[in-house]
This record gives C-alpha cells, sequence and structure tokens, in this order.
C-alpha cells in the first residue's frame, strides 16, 4: 500500500466536496408512530436533522441520505434505546414503496433479491448488491457513502428490515446463515442474537445478510404475476430516470472506496474499477471542476473520519483501509485533517450511536 503526506487541508473547509446522495421520504412510514409509543414527539427530532415537519406529507419526495441517519440516531439518543434501528427496521412496513411491492410479488426470494439489488435506484441513490454464490446461496451486501455519518441505527433499520422481508417467505423462524454491520459491537449483543442468530460480526467493511439457497429457492405467498408485470415496468421507467441524474462523483467516491480496500488505487485503478478509461475517468472529473487527487484525498479523509467515529478498529487497521503501510505517515495526515492525533480525535469526537 501507498504511504506518504495528505495535502493540509482542513476535514469541513468552505470547498469540500459534495454530490448528496437521496432516499425517499416514505422510508420514514411508521416512525411518528413509533417515537409515540416511546413518549417521544417527532417534531423536534425532524427540526434537529433540519427536515421540515411536512416532510411525512409527500412519500415520494426526495430527502438527503444523510439526514435520514441523523433522524434515526437521533431517535434513538432521544428515546435512551441503543436498538431503536431495530426496533424501527422490524416495525417498518416493506410494501408501502414501489421496490415493496416488487418483492412481496416476485416468483421466489432469489428473484425478489436480485430485483432489489437491480431497482434500488428507485428508492435510493446508495448502492446494494446481491452477491450469489456457486452452491446456490446469497449475500445481500451493501455500504453508505462516505459523506454520510452516524450510519450505525441506519444499518440496523435497513438489516432488520431485510430480514423482516425475507421471514416473510422463509417463515417467522427464519434466520440468516450470517449477519455483518459496519458499526462497533454493543456492550449487550443480546438484542442482535435474538433477532439474526449468534452469526454476528461487527466493525465489518460492509453490511452484509447471507441466506442459503434453500430459503432463496421458496416461492413467494400470494404473489401476483400481472401486479408483478405493472410494477416491473413502472421501477424500469424509473431506474432510467434515476441514472440520467446520478451525480458522477458519487460512483468515483466508490470506486475510490473499494480500491484502497483492495489496496490498489490511483487513477489507473479507479478507472477500471469504473469500467472506463483514465482518460474518461479524468475528463468526468474536470466537467466538475475537480481533480483525481481532490477526490482521492477527500475520500481517505472521510473514511478515517468514519472508521474512528463509528467502529473500534485499530489504528493499524484504518492507516491499511486508507492507503497507509506506516502507522506515522497516517498519524501525521490525521493531525493535519482533524488537528489532533487520531486517538484523540476518537476518544474527543461526538458520536450519536454510542451516546444512545
Amino acid at each position: 500500500m501507498a504511504s506518504g503526506a495528505m495535502p493540509d487541508t482542513s476535514w469541513v473547509s468552505s470547498d469540500e466536496i459534495v454530490s448528496e446522495h437521496r432516499v425517499r421520504a416514505f422510508t420514514l412510514s411508521g416512525l411518528r408512530e413509533l417515537l409515540t409509543s416511546y413518549g417521544t414527539d417527532i417534531g423536534p427530532i425532524l427540526d434537529e436533522a433540519e427536515l421540515p415537519a411536512d416532510v411525512l406529507k409527500d412519500d415520494y419526495s426526495w430527502i438527503p441520505l444523510k439526514k435520514l441517519a441523523n433522524v434515526l440516531a437521533f431517535a434513538a439518543r432521544e428515546t435512551g434505546d441503543p436498538y431503536f434501528g431495530l426496533k424501527y427496521g422490524e416495525a417498518a412496513r416493506f410494501t408501502i414503496n414501489p421496490l415493496g411491492y416488487l418483492m412481496t410479488n416476485a416468483p421466489d426470494l432469489r428473484s425478489a433479491l436480485r430485483l432489489f439489488a437491480r431497482y434500488q435506484a428507485v428508492l435510493n441513490s446508495n448502492t446494494i448488491n446481491f452477491i450469489e454464490s456457486v452452491t446456490g446461496g446469497g449475500r445481500i451486501e451493501w455500504s453508505y457513502p462516505i459523506t454520510v455519518p452516524n450510519t450505525a441505527q441506519l444499518s440496523d433499520f435497513v438489516v432488520m428490515r431485510f430480514i423482516s422481508r425475507i421471514k416473510a417467505t422463509a417463515g417467522a423462524s427464519w434466520r440468516p446463515l450470517a449477519v455483518g454491520v459496519m458499526h462497533r459491537a454493543p456492550a449487550d449483543r443480546a438484542e442482535y442474537e435474538r433477532r439474526f442468530g449468534p452469526r454476528i460480526a461487527f466493525d465489518q467493511l460492509a453490511n452484509s445478510i447471507a441466506i442459503g439457497a434453500a430459503a432463496l429457492a421458496l416461492p413467494t405467498p400470494h404473489a401476483d404475476p400481472q401486479l408483478f408485470k405493472l410494477i416491473l415496468r413502472f421501477c424500469e421507467d424509473q431506474l432510467q430516470r434515476q441514472r440520467d441524474v446520478e451525480h458522477p462523483l458519487n460512483r468515483i467516491r466508490e470506486a475510490i472506496t473499494r480500491c484502497l480496500q483492495q489496496g490498489s488505487f490511483g487513477p489507473s485503478s479507479v478507472a477500471k474499477e469504473l469500467g472506463i478509461s483514465a482518460a474518461a475517468l479524468h475528463r468526468h472529473l474536470r466537467a466538475e471542476q475537480t481533480s483525481f487527487q481532490r477526490v482521492f484525498d477527500d475520500t481517505r479523509r472521510s473514511l478515517t473520519k468514519r472508521y474512528l467515529i463509528e467502529t473500534s478498529l485499530k489504528l493499524t487497521e484504518i492507516a491499511g483501509l486508507v492507503g497507509y503501510s506506516e502507522l506515522s505517515a497516517f498519524s501525521r495526515a490525521a493531525r493535519r485533517w482533524f488537528g489532533t492525533s487520531p486517538r484523540n480525535f476518537r476518544r474527543q469526537a461526538p458520536n450519536l450511536d454510542a451516546a444512545a
């Protein structure tokens, strides 16, 4: 892996790269009712997250993904429940959006997950992959953009929503083969093990749910083939619309993150990951009035912040994940970014999920 000095730039500056990810407002469906059961008002939480009070009135409007993450983190803090994301994911209705209806009317669970991964852009601009093995099993896998902080409650919410949906086909007693989440382990794992089973791993590079071949082959109960065709056509149209408006920096950041994890990075490696030439990559960046080095440095800095705040990974592990073979070089870079050592930054930085 490469090592060396980073540009002398602060974490947040006037020219910070912005390429915001979005999610449909219907993701917040049922939140008001759940908070009411805790005796908590949704209003102040939406205010703190800088979302308008009427955000829940238009289910199909877009909201920033980072604001959704903040809403769930603030809700966990206000209710005093560190497992709020799990409980919200368990309580949420899955069939209130096009992808929910698509999954509930797909022929079988395998088809449902394939289609969810394909049409994810209808729901939000983040990426979810469904990876199938040669033995017939599969794995849902996703992470969150580096521009989105406070993702622990969001991860728990999405994992639990997927598991609840899979149980609708596989039965209430179904358990995943394994679950991985990106955030650090809680003091008490019992809530996770009760819902997921004992094979739960924390501090992972991606959130994931592993599903056996037998479950994936199960037919979807009460599927309506005609409704399935109509929703499929709608989702295909929406997918093209969202691709037309996707911010190019989002895909470049994600490719840089994958390359860093693989230990091979630089313009050529990132271009190959994107399936384009290095010259095309530089043209895209110039069109956005930025450079590869700037986006690369910004990505490293953002990843470092996430790993320090939201995981319990060792500093040597974090250094390697952001492309430093020497801890000393990583520490110098962190001091320039955050004004303090990575150890002090981790200790002093606010962590909403830990506060819950």
